[in-house]
């Protein structure tokens, strides 16, 4: 474990890179190529990924919103670097205070969250679950699954990044390594396939959720996480700095309307779309902001919304995820919605 945080602090220091290499994309749900600018934005929460611009537009036949162009597959290593914070997270769980109120606050909402997929893919009827995270990191989120009901939870994981397929196969978990389109996946096998914020990073989100439904047994549950780029935070905020673009990173951002479209391109029920507060947009929203103002700014921006250690136990960390998921309770109650929404898709018996 100490080897891997040491190589991520010397991957801090790696220059940015410039011009790097990009694919043009279209409309993903309807194929056209018809868009209008949304923004254009930076990467700003990493120093040492890339310093290019990126253009965010919107189709004009289903409103599907995208980056276009987007960064090529050559370049994941550089967009992902070895010191991305979801790489980490077991490593920054175990070393928080379990008691601490961040501690139980946070592991009491994931546990939620646990709990009702794992009801939703039928545990309770079943006596056991197969499950599949994609984009598993290091493990962090199957570890509260098989913590949660031990063997009834055959966990399974997959993710590019050599280095957390490592920790998430030595947590005991078995992994694929690779994007989850290439690998080598059997149909029909899992009770439960959870995609937390791992749609809007893909290539293709509609062969994504068709594999998704190939991989899923009939009856079974496919329930992911993705920014509500529909919510009033994103309109406030449009001008580049809302949290949820998190530049060069997210190629792909829905609302309620195109979610609807991609489970019916798919052949999926959709069962629920939920809103829940999001405080890291929050972070990464004014962290954006004051960067954008003044580089000189950075060291403090750092300091008030750190966009990569936010999960650090601390109570200045405790109480800004207090006072933005306040914020998204209130925009909630206003609006009906947040910038981030849960869904649930269900494969069809037949």
């Amino acid at each position: 474990m100490e080897t891997v945080v040491r190589k991520d602090k010397d991957a801090a220091k790696r220059p940015p890179k410039h011009k790097i290499a990009t694919v043009d994309s279209g409309c993903n749900l309807c194929g056209s190529f018809r868009r209008m600018l949304v923004t254009t934005g930076k990467e700003h929460e990493y120093t040492n990924t890339t310093d290019d611009l990126f253009t965010i537009v919107n189709c004009t036949g289903c409103q599907l919103v995208y980056m276009d162009p987007r960064p090529d597959f050559r370049e994941l290593g550089t967009i992902y670097p070895p010191n991305y914070y979801s790489y980490n997270q077991d490593i920054l769980r175990r070393k928080a205070n379990p008691k601490s109120i961040l501690s139980i606050l946070r592991y009491k909402g994931f546990r939620a969250k646990v709990e009702k997929s794992l009801k939703l893919a039928g545990l309770e009827e079943k006596g056991s679950v197969k499950i599949l995270d994609i984009g598993c990191g290091d493990g962090h989120l199957l570890n509260l699954y098989r913590e949660a009901h031990g063997d009834k939870v055959e966990t399974h994981g997959v993710d590019f990044n050599l280095e957390a397929v490592v920790l998430a196969s030595a947590a005991g978990h078995l992994t694929y390594k690779g994007r989850f389109e290439d690998a080598d996946i059997a149909e029909n096998q899992f009770d439960l396939v959870v995609a937390s914020h791992v749609i809007e990073h893909v290539s293709d989100p509609v062969w994504f959720t068709e594999k998704v439904l190939k991989v899923l047994k009939p009856g079974g549950v496919f329930w992911f996480e993705t920014p509500n780029i529909g919510s009033i935070d994103a309109k406030w905020f449009k001008n580049g700095h809302w949290g949820g673009y998190h530049f060069p990173r997210h190629w792909f951002f829905f609302t309620a309307e195109t979610i609807k479209l991609l489970a019916e391109k798919t052949r999926f029920t959709l069962e629920s779309i939920d809103y829940v507060p999001n405080a890291i947009f929050w972070f990464w929203t004014f962290h954006s902001l004051m960067v954008a103002k003044s580089e000189k700014l950075r060291p403090l921006a750092d300091f008030l919304f750190p966009p990569i250690d936010f999960q650090k136990d601390s109570v200045a960390n405790f109480l800004r995820i207090c006072l933005f998921s306040v914020v998204d309770v209130l925009i909630k109650r206003f609006t009906g919605q947040t910038s981030n929404m849960i869904i649930v898709f269900r494969k069809p018996q037949f």
